[in-house]
């Protein structure tokens, strides 16, 4: 990072954004420092490929020990999601 650690966090997002434009909202949604791909069983891989190519591209890197796939239900900014419901999490409240 060219400005220290305390632009780190918007640059970073700045980036992820920019790089993953074409795909927000179509089957991707970015919160902050993580992102969510959401779609069909029949073209998940697909899409995480082109995920995956897009940060490659723009020199986005992950920690694999954060990553997780294949969720039918997860935490997303305290909230509980999953296909059917979005419920707040009841240990935030």
């Amino acid at each position: 990072m060219p400005f220290g650690i305390k632009n780190g966090p918007p640059t970073y997002q700045r980036v992820v954004s920019r790089a993953l434009k074409d795909y927000q909202d179509k089957f991707l949604k970015i919160f902050l420092d993580d992102f969510i791909t959401y779609n069909d069983m029949d073209t998940h891989l697909h899409k995480l490929k082109l995920c995956f190519h897009k940060c490659k591209e723009f020199g986005i890197s992950w920690n694999p020990n954060k990553c997780v796939f294949m969720v039918f239900i997860g935490m997303i900014l305290g909230f509980i999601v999953s296909k059917e419901v979005k419920l707040p999490n009841l240990k935030k409240i």
